[in-house]
């Protein structure tokens, strides 16, 4: 009897606070991926070394996946999310035209992308920031792992702590 009130106390706890975390965190040269798989990262890169990977490669998006305080899941397409990022300091998505161009500016580990406003367009977000979580870049290869805070309803997932991760490989010349 003590251990199904002490269960049911942990379970209501989480849904009574919802910023308790019970899934894995990234951390020690670790990011967590999809389905909370480790991998070995880099987690302390410069601003300058961000910048420079992005000047220098362009990037395509691999895949993306959604994580909030509990969970973690597979490999999912998710259509809101850039698809690639440019030298040129553009960042392109699924629904990218030539009137709808988004920008992007870093801050430390942010990356904010300002929509170039179409007045012609629907409305929409114009503005979203990016958190580069992880950075490595190797002789023939690179990666990013970048996070972006979803404020749409996911089923399974609380609202409140959803993000998107997004896994980055540079295209190397």
């Amino acid at each position: 009897m003590v251990l199904v009130s002490v269960s049911c106390e942990k379970s209501n706890d989480i849904e009574e606070n919802p910023n308790i975390i019970t899934r894995v965190q990234d951390g020690k040269g670790k990011v967590f991926l999809e389905n909370g798989t480790f991998v070995d990262a880099n987690l302390n890169y410069t601003q300058e070394q961000l910048v420079n990977a992005l000047n220098s490669y362009e990037w395509e998006r691999e895949y993306s996946f959604y994580y909030d305080n509990n969970w973690i899941s597979d490999k999912k397409e998710i259509d809101c999310l850039p698809t690639k990022i440019h030298t040129n300091g553009i960042i392109e998505d699924a629904y990218v035209t030539p009137d709808d161009i988004w920008t992007f500016s870093i801050s430390g580990k942010k990356i904010t992308a300002n929509l170039k406003v179409n007045v012609w367009s629907s409305a929409g977000p114009t503005s979203k920031t990016f958190t580069v979580i992880s950075l490595d870049m190797s002789n023939n290869s690179g990666r990013i792992v970048m996070d972006e805070k979803i404020n749409n309803d996911v089923e399974g997932f609380n609202t409140s702590s959803l993000y998107a991760r997004m896994v980055w490989k540079a295209i190397i010349p």
